[in-house]
């Protein structure tokens, strides 16, 4: 069998064993530095594979590309600026290391120089390439729709004169690089780092597998006529509420589900979506769709919340399933609770307004947006958790993120997905 790739002359095209052990593979670990080439990682993802993709974000990756993948379900992306030349692809236990980037001259048309490494003797270089891999990763920074809208932006403005396109998208982007044996790299504060992590947490593990579950609905027709108003977003929390109330029975539920791969994933979602689609008690309170009425006219733009009143911001939240948890906290239970929150709070409507503001329509990507009301002194609320906060965001724009609370989180758990729960 063929093992070194070339794209011309007696060699292959790479992009034969690439499709070829894409093909038979479950998960994907994919680093390229240029990416152009969308088409065989949305088609691996569509397959319902776990692909984990590293890009380097310069002038030769197209941000089109780049939308492309993260608009498919199964797909984590994450990049690097500057330092990054590796080419690597990781098909469960096979693998293609070259010069081949993931771009069409890459794959077909570039003259090339790519082994595979796919034979029983190439377990240990295998295992090698993997942890190369998984080091580039923890070092890379998560690419969401927002960063990859700026670096389009810079991308477009790149020109022949003055500073080079690289350099453009760097400085709209962030530097984000590997360390390397002779260029030591800053140690990431404390904020970096958590910001780091709760972008991992959003967007690689509750937007994927939220959409997964909302695909899955919408694919199968697994849906409830008498919730047609409520969006498919909406549906699939109030499935994965139901899955909690009926299947979840417990902590020890959750927390002892396994991981499942991609295929017996599935297969669960299509037991309980079935049963979902024809359940005469699908636990949807009879006031859900006024809850979600209270939200959209409280939150839904920041001159709605401009105008709301000190009730109807207190009624907009006790809409929020995370929000009314916090009784668990307050003596006298949840007829205590918005007292309890507007005296945490120093009863200042005003800073409540700004911060709930800030959270739902600030600028920019709304991951460190939500940081800085869980964490920053001037905007961080009392009895408003990190839940409350995900859950209010993700109702109010479930376009963006969707509407997460720990219920949610702890059914995804039940069903197969690696997400955190608590």
């Amino acid at each position: 069998m063929r093992r070194v790739f070339s794209n011309g002359g007696k060699f292959d095209y790479v992009r034969n064993p690439f499709e070829r052990l894409a093909g038979k593979a479950s998960q994907l670990h994919l680093a390229a530095p240029y990416f152009t080439a969308a088409a065989p990682v949305v088609e691996a993802a569509m397959a319902g594979k776990t692909v984990q993709l590293l890009v380097g974000l310069n002038s030769a990756t197209k941000p089109d590309a780049l939308a492309a993948v993260l608009k498919a379900p199964n797909v984590a992306v994450r990049f690097l600026t500057r330092r990054f030349h590796a080419k690597i692809y990781i098909f469960d236990d096979c693998a293609i290391l070259g010069s081949a980037n993931l771009t069409d001259g890459g794959l077909s048309s570039n003259r090339e120089a790519a082994i595979c490494l796919d034979q029983a003797e190439d377990f240990q270089a295998i295992e090698e390439v993997r942890a190369l891999f998984l080091e580039l990763w923890e070092q890379a920074k998560v690419l969401t729709p927002t960063i990859n809208e700026t670096f389009a932006q810079a991308w477009r403005a790149g020109q022949p004169k003055g500073p080079s396109p690289d350099e453009l998208i760097e400085k709209a982007v962030g530097l984000a690089e590997p360390r390397s044996i002779t260029v030591g790299s800053e140690a990431k504060s404390k904020e970096r780092l958590f910001l780091d992590g709760l972008q991992r947490q959003i967007y690689e593990q509750y937007r994927p597998a939220f959409s997964e579950v909302a695909d899955l609905l919408a694919e199968k027709g697994f849906r409830r006529p008498e919730l047609d108003v409520i969006g498919l977003a909406n549906e699939a929390n109030r499935f994965l509420n139901w899955v909690r109330l009926s299947y979840v029975i417990g902590d020890e539920a959750w927390r002892a589900a396994p991981q499942l791969p991609p295929a017996e994933r599935r297969a669960r979602l299509l037991n309980l979506g079935a049963e979902w689609a024809t359940t005469t008690n699908n636990m949807v309170p009879a006031t859900y769709v006024g809850w979600l009425r209270n939200v959209d006219q409280t939150f839904g733009s920041p001159a709605a919340l401009e105008a709301a009143s000190k009730e109807q911001i207190t009624q907009g939240l006790l809409s929020l399933h995370a929000f009314t948890e916090q009784l668990r906290f307050v003596k006298g239970g949840l007829a205590a609770l918005p007292a309890a929150f507007w005296t945490a709070n120093n009863d200042d409507v005003e800073r409540v307004r700004r911060t709930l503001t800030h959270l739902i329509h600030g600028p920019g990507d709304f991951v460190p947006r939500l940081h800085d009301v869980l964490y920053d002194p001037r905007m961080k609320l009392g009895n408003f958790g990190f839940f409350s906060a995900l859950e209010l965001f993700g109702t109010a724009k479930p376009e963006v993120s969707p509407p997460m609370n720990g219920r949610m989180a702890k059914a995804l758990r039940y069903l197969g997905f690696d997400v955190k729960a608590a």
